[in-house]
């Protein structure tokens, strides 16, 4: 019975969003919620790399990676997987090279995010569900579409204002501007350097394909 009083409920989300989120398309949404899927879902699986410690969240077409990870290589390859994702458009790679984070500190960051949202909802020039809020280390990234440069100020000063915050870095797009970034074939096989890389392509479901292998041409740009 689940299954039939699944959809009545999914047009109610999807009419919600579309009148509450004009800066960012329903489509966009959807892609940025299976791209992380997949990409955290592939590291995951990977083989000779530790990278389970990697919180992935795509907003925008921007994946954010934060957390620890044992070695570099870990977190070359874990930038390298996020860019296998053919809805990847940046990928902000803030992985520290260290131990793990201590229970009482992801206690704290989770408090901060709570704390910096609550801020955001309560200013009413702020369309806060536009923005995604993350906080790391003390860190708070914050992604999404801010509707013009003024809202992306103040939530940037909200943020800041919270206690226990360092540091607030924005990979926020304002409505109406290209984020200017180089070519993404170029950026991918920086990330890669020639490693082997398995395609995340939805649509690429022939059996046994085997990982894709940087080198051929990038007709996703």
């Amino acid at each position: 019975m689940s299954r039939f009083l699944l959809i009545p409920l999914m047009v109610g989300v999807l009419s919600a969003c579309s009148t509450v989120l004009p800066e960012r398309s329903i489509g966009r949404s959807f892609d940025d919620t299976n791209a992380s899927v997949a990409i955290k879902s592939q590291m995951l699986r990977v083989e000779g790399f530790a990278l389970d410690g990697v919180d992935v969240e795509v907003t925008e077409g921007i994946a954010l990676l934060t957390g620890r990870v044992p070695r570099e290589d870990d977190r070359q390859m874990a930038e390298c997987l996020a860019w296998s994702s053919p809805a990847i458009r940046n990928v902000a790679n803030e992985l520290e090279v260290g131990e793990g984070q201590a229970f009482r500190d992801r206690t704290r960051d989770t408090q901060i995010t709570a704390r910096v949202n609550a801020r955001l909802v309560s200013d009413r020039d702020v369309r806060s569900i536009n923005f995604n809020v993350e906080t790391h280390d003390g860190t708070v990234y914050l992604l999404g579409v801010a509707r013009n440069r003024g809202e992306l100020e103040r939530a940037t000063s909200h943020a800041s204002l919270v206690e226990g915050v360092s540091e607030v870095i924005s990979y926020v797009r304002v409505a109406g501007t290209d984020l200017n970034l180089p070519a993404r074939g170029e950026r991918r096989a920086s990330a890669c350097a020639g490693e082997a890389l398995p395609s995340l392509d939805p649509g690429n479901s022939a059996p046994n394909s085997g990982p894709q292998l940087l080198g051929g041409p990038e007709t996703n740009q």
